[in-house]
């Protein structure tokens, strides 16, 4: 969806919007704001808001964190959160009507919460945590397992830290800059229009949860395979052959996920496509290649089912730089995990860092107003904060970043051997990324993780050396706070335009990252077990990291044949790409590959790109008929069927592995 040019609320915003810079033309329009736009007796951070947002993100955040392992997305649930919200508080006022109304504040405080639970997964959970596991698992590394208690205090270090770095970028970047954060606006105008328009906004309410019930059942019923359906199949093979293999051993299929096709529907043909075309050639030419040069060796069976023969199979294999595959029906897997991981992962890197260098401009913007982002306030001739009862006090900060700083710095050196300086270093560039990934985010809307995370494994690669550990959570603690501080920044603004406190959106946020990490942290020992990974879990995020910090930790000489090239290849693409996507006119840019389709293509099988151009497809052909209705209904739907079947997803892992009531 795209973001107004202004925000619409009805009337003309009360105050003007445009961009300041001098203090006292701040401060009189900070006075305007708590004059004409703050709502002084509006419930805001309520009992019922703020709890109803710790459980639904602590629902959405346990989706978001299947979503992420299985095919590397995280979905803002800001929208979904406030929708499902208001539908709650609207039902509960038609059986007690004496219940006080649910007001937009109250909404705000809910989503807020509900977003950074949902956010979770962006600390680690979907990235580093599971990247540690996989090089444990081939004995790159030797740290032991983190325990949930471990795991929690560090996601919880992180998030708040990310959240406290944002309280004093928030005068800058929205009182006075007033930065667009389009998703904010988008999400103000969305609790505007629901609380004008209640009986449409149930009904689009309904429709998320019908879908998410649909989607929930049928990913029951395909997984547990009871009674009459007990040989329905995961995926259905397309008909044909190719290099004498059946094309589902190169993931050739149709997808039985409701989730895939929902998720297409919302990333949009341009990513979608891309995800296919890059698909089709990773499967379709570069395996193939691959097998007809023995680069892959399929084991014959009987050396597949002797373990001595396969031992020494594999071994020559690897002496050879080739990689041992041991039957047809694991190509796709093996192709994926074992060799397009390299290119696929080069190509997101490169794209990333191009085009993040192309944001110089907001780089040094950033840091020209570094400034003004620590006088924590504009202070009056008088000397005196307009803001000082609404606004999150310098000390919270202070303190925060302290507290959060120091344990991070203690976690890192603890359990992952990370210097104290290194560690210093580390929580310094997450606070200055932090800043870059805020502007990136309130210019663009574009929050580029990715691209910051892979800069501060290049920065650690230097200073902490054969480390791959050190290397893989220094660049959390940078990437994972500066993804919560831009995220409570576009909350924020969402709160500005509606007329809430920052302080207690700030609570708000924080009480989410709480309930976010205490549901997410068991759901992920439950959903991410060290087998599934890289498997029946592609993780693709994790595949990535875990490359890069095998490859600064190791170098190239230890992989297989022709990988290197592929590494060569997929920087230009990516490079080329990004550079096209800065200089090319927009009515030719829509037609380029997304270069983050490209990369992700490479490292999640194509029956899941396949099913995500369908169901991107399907809403493209259902706003091209019915426009008005595909505006009101797509995202709802699509919304409700990606949380139904990732929820539905991991009861169907309790009952199997925990529980012991559903065959395997």
């Amino acid at each position: 969806m795209e973001a107004p040019d202004e925000p619409r609320t009805g009337d003309a915003f009360p105050i003007d919007l445009s961009p300041l810079s001098d203090p006292e033309a701040i401060a009189d329009r900070d006075r305007a704001w708590l004059a004409k736009v703050y709502s002084r007796g509006e419930a805001q951070l309520t009992v019922r808001a703020a709890v109803t947002g710790m459980i639904l993100g602590g629902v959405l955040g346990a989706s978001n964190l299947y979503i992420g392992l299985k095919i590397g997305w995280n979905f803002g649930m800001s929208i979904t959160a406030s929708v499902l919200a208001f539908a709650i508080f609207a039902s509960l006022r038609k059986l007690f009507p004496r219940m006080a109304e649910f007001t937009m504040l109250e909404n705000n405080t809910s989503q807020t919460a509900a977003s950074a639970a949902a956010y979770m997964s962006s600390a680690g959970l979907v990235s580093s945590i599971p990247a540690l596991t996989m090089l444990r698992r081939e004995h790159v590394i030797d740290i032991p397992e983190l325990t949930g208690l471990q795991l929690t205090a560090w996601l919880l270090a992180i998030s708040v830290l990310g959240v406290v770095a944002a309280i004093p970028l928030k005068r800058s970047l929205i009182n006075a800059e007033q930065l667009r954060f389009p998703s904010g606006i988008v999400c103000a105008e969305t609790i505007r229009t629901m609380h004008a328009a209640g009986r449409e906004s149930l009904a689009q309410a309904r429709s998320l949860v019908a879908a998410g019930l649909l989607a929930a059942v049928l990913k029951f019923i395909f997984d547990c395979k009871l009674w009459i359906f007990r040989n329905l199949p995961e995926s259905v093979g397309l008909p044909f052959t190719l290099r004498r293999q059946p094309a589902e051993a190169w993931s050739f299929a149709l997808n039985t996920s409701l989730l895939l096709y929902a998720a297409g529907a919302i990333v949009g043909m341009k990513v979608a496509l891309s995800l296919a075309v890059g698909g089709a050639l990773n499967y379709g030419f570069v395996g193939p290649w691959l097998l007809d040069h023995d680069v892959l060796r399929i084991a014959d069976p009987a050396i597949a089912a002797d373990p001595a023969a396969y031992r020494a199979f594999v071994h020559a294999a690897e002496l050879d730089h080739a990689i041992p595959v041991r039957s047809a029906a694991a190509l796709h897997a093996v192709l994926r995990s074992k060799w397009s991981v390299w290119p696929g992962t080069s190509v997101m890197v490169s794209a990333s860092l191009v085009a993040f260098a192309f944001r110089w401009r907001t780089v040094a913007r950033a840091f020209s107003g570094l400034g003004r982002i620590f006088s924590f306030g504009v202070k009056s001739a008088a000397n005196e904060d307009p803001l000082a009862e609404v606004e999150v006090p310098s000390r919270w900060f202070a303190v925060g970043l302290l507290l959060c700083a120091t344990a991070s710095i203690a976690m890192m050196r603890a359990w992952f051997g990370v210097g104290i300086l290194q560690g210093i270093a580390a929580v310094a560039l997450a606070f200055v990324l932090s800043v870059v990934a805020a502007r990136a985010t309130g210019e663009t809307d574009v929050t580029p993780i990715g691209a910051m995370g892979k800069i501060a494994q290049l920065l650690f690669g230097v200073l902490v050396p054969g480390n791959a550990a050190a290397n893989l959570m220094t660049a959390t603690v940078t990437a994972g706070a500066a993804s919560h501080s831009a995220d409570l920044l576009t909350e924020v603004k969402t709160g500005y335009l509606l007329g809430g406190a920052p302080r207690k959106q700030f609570v708000a946020q924080i009480l989410g990252v709480v309930a976010g990490a205490f549901v997410c942290v068991p759901a992920y020992f439950v959903i991410a077990r060290p087998e599934k990974l890289g498997a029946e879990l592609a993780a693709p995020a994790a595949v990535a990291w875990a490359s890069v910090a095998k490859l600064l930790k190791d170098g190239p000489g230890n992989l297989p044949r022709f990988a290197v090239v592929g590494i060569g290849v997929g920087a230009a693409i990516g490079a080329v790409l990004a550079v096209a996507e800065e200089f090319l006119p927009k009515e030719v840019k829509r037609w380029l590959p997304s270069a983050t389709g490209l990369g992700i293509a490479m490292v999640i099988d194509f029956n899941d790109s396949l099913a995500m151009l369908v169901g991107a497809v399907a809403a493209w052909l259902f706003h091209r008929s019915r426009e008005e209705a595909a505006a009101r209904y797509v995202v709802p739907v699509s919304s409700g069927m990606i949380a139904g079947e990732g929820l539905m997803g991991i009861v169907v892992i309790v009952l199997r592995n925990v529980l012991h009531v559903l065959p395997g």
